[in-house]
């Protein structure tokens, strides 16, 4: 199943400022999902206003939690949603007779 995943830090918290650096956390994130069975499609990340948004694909919620727990030591998991491709949502549609 594929997810959403919207995490904010704070300036102060930042992995990549002068107050708390941590060079690794990109490296010890993606290691993080490969052992808890997440696959992170994309990630998308908006540096001035200090965001993540990660595309990740996880058939447990337990494995998803697991896999972003390098985000929550530095800020707040504001959302997890869970998303369809937009093929996939088409096909479906099509399938239940709501969509041509």
């Amino acid at each position: 199943m594929l997810f959403i995943v919207y995490h904010r830090h704070t300036a102060v918290m930042c992995p990549g400022g002068k107050v708390h650096p941590d060079r690794e956390f990109l490296a010890k994130l993606i290691e993080q999902s490969k052992t808890s069975g997440v696959t992170i499609i994309e990630g998308y990340i908006d540096g001035p206003g200090h965001q993540f948004y990660l595309v990740v694909e996880a058939d447990d919620g337990a494995k998803l939690n697991k896999a972003i727990e390098q985000l929550r030591l530095v800020g707040d998991i504001n959302d997890i949603v869970p998303v369809l491709k937009l093929t996939d949502a088409v096909a479906w549609a099509q399938k239940a007779g709501i969509q041509e």
